[in-house]
Order: C-alpha cells, then sequence, then structure tokens
C-alpha cells in the first residue's frame, strides 16, 4: 500500500550548487523544475477521469489513486520549496522557463484528449521509475560533498515515484486500453510507446532551456580556462546520463512491460523507511 509522507527538510540554507560537481548540482536543479508542472497536472487529470471507474470493480485503484495524488501533491510542495535557492534574481529566467511548461501542460489538458493526458502522466511515471534506479545506483560518485538536503530530497522523491509506480500505468490501462481489440492493441502498446517518447522530449526541451540558463550565468564569471573545463564536464555527464536513460528506456518498448516487474533498486526501501519516520 502506498504511503504518504512528509519529510521535514530544511531547504532555509541551501543555495544552487549544493555539490562540488557544479554541472551536477545545476542538472538536477533544472529537473527539479519539473515537478512544479508535472505534479500538479497528474493531480488535475487523475480528478478529472477517476469517475469514469466503477466503483466496486476498480475500488483498489480508486484508493490508490487518492494515495498518489497525495504523495505528488507533497511532491511538488517539497520542490516547489527547494526551487527557491535558483529562482532569484542571479537566474532571472527561471520563473519564465518554469511557467512556460506549465503553461503548456494546463493548454494539454484543455486541448488534447483524455487518452494523451493520461498518457502523458503515465509516461513521466515510466521515466521516474528509470530515474529511481539511476539515483539510488549509478550517479554515487556525482553526490560525494554534497549538502544533505538535496540529496534527501531526490532520495525521497524518486522513492516514492518507484513506490507508485503501477498506479499510473494501471489507470491508463483501464481508461486507455480497455474495449475492443483495437483499443487495447492500439493505445496499449502502439501510443503508449508513442506518448512516453513525446514525455521524454518535452520535459527535457524544458528541462535543458533551464539547465543553460544556470550554466550561462555561471559561467559568465569564469575564466577561459575554467568556462572550458565546466564546459567539457558537462558533456562528459550528459553523454553518460543518456546512455544510462536510453538503456533503462529499452523496457519501455516492449509489448510486454509492465511496471510491477521492475526490480527494486538497492538502498531505495531503507531510504522510504527513513522518511516514513521523520
Amino acid at each position: 500500500m502506498l504511503t504518504v509522507r512528509y519529510p521535514k527538510i530544511d531547504f532555509s540554507s541551501c543555495f544552487p550548487h549544493w555539490t562540488p560537481h557544479l554541472e551536477f548540482a545545476q542538472y538536477f536543479n533544472s529537473v527539479s523544475m519539473l515537478p512544479c508542472g508535472l505534479e500538479p497536472f497528474a493531480i488535475k487529470v487523475f480528478n478529472k477521469v477517476k469517475s469514469r471507474l466503477h466503483p466496486v470493480k476498480d475500488a483498489q485503484l480508486i484508493r490508490e489513486i487518492e494515495l498518489f495524488v497525495g504523495q505528488e501533491a507533497q511532491h511538488f510542495r517539497q520542490h516547489n520549496r527547494f526551487n527557491r535557492c535558483f529562482k532569484t534574481e542571479r537566474y532571472p529566467r527561471m520563473a519564465h522557463i518554469e511557467r512556460t511548461f506549465v503553461d503548456e501542460l494546463n493548454a494539454f489538458l484543455e486541448t488534447k484528449s483524455p487518452e494523451f493526458c493520461l498518457g502523458y502522466v503515465e509516461g513521466f511515471e515510466a521515466w521516474g521509475i528509470i530515474w529511481a534506479q539511476l539515483w539510488f545506483e549509478e550517479l554515487d560518485d556525482y553526490k560525494q560533498g554534497s549538502r544533505p538536503e538535496p540529496l534527501e530530497l531526490f532520495s525521497w522523491h524518486y522513492g516514492e515515484e518507484f513506490e507508485h509506480r503501477e498506479t499510473a500505468f494501471r489507470l491508463y490501462m483501464a481508461l486507455a486500453a480497455r474495449g475492443s481489440l483495437w483499443r487495447r492493441i492500439y493505445y496499449g502498446y502502439f501510443y503508449r510507446v508513442w506518448v512516453t517518447r513525446f514525455v521524454i522530449q518535452h520535459m527535457a526541451k524544458h528541462a535543458d532551456r533551464a539547465r543553460r540558463h544556470l550554466l550561462e550565468v555561471d559561467r559568465a564569471a569564469m575564466p577561459a580556462e575554467e568556462r572550458a573545463a565546466s564546459i567539457a564536464r558537462e558533456d562528459a555527464m550528459l553523454w553518460r546520463i543518456g546512455a544510462l536513460l536510453k538503456a533503462g528506456a529499452r523496457a519501455l518498448h516492449s509489448p510486454f512491460y509492465h511496471p510491477a516487474r521492475k526490480r527494486t533498486p538497492r538502498g531505495l526501501t531503507e531510504a522510504l523507511d527513513r522518511y516514513a519516520r521523520a
């Protein structure tokens, strides 16, 4: 059963360069902008469509949706608090970049089909599972010397993304891919794969704009040699993370994909247990 946790993380003394690897810090600062749009979008979509579920046959899923919404609301609140460390006058374009992303998601609610909106939520939840595996198992060398607060934030968030990994998938399959054989095949596989690809491209477009702005500001004050070294570190980091994401995404293209089959990353259960006691 899902658990709504309320971690008490004090971000008041956090600063944008919270790890010695400047490019890694700004990469995840840009990623942290996304939940401020994604989480409210998911809550609106789920609240809009859950009335289409059968109150008896889908009772367990309805309960999971309620807990999912509770978790997502906390993700939004915590990231919104953390983001104040870089949504400052030093980085003047961040508020506009975030607003543009939020506006596009809100436009989807007005102009796109319920299948698209459900698929979008399932898409970013599927990518959230991949990010959880990377965060807990692949990126420890970048985290060395980091402040604890951002590490706590992302560990808690990605832990819960993995915990509720089935909810969006089950809701999407119940409402978009239920019915005729054509719907089960088209929405259950082809449309799901397409919208999942759309999601990563859409999120990456906005996160990349945010990261470039953050690093452009930082590099403006660097000597040429230091700036070149920063660019080289960023390129190496992007190549590594991109390769890991590509490897993790292969399973999403399978017609037999189901998030319940995912292996729990090392350290994730312990992290969630710790935040449950917070």
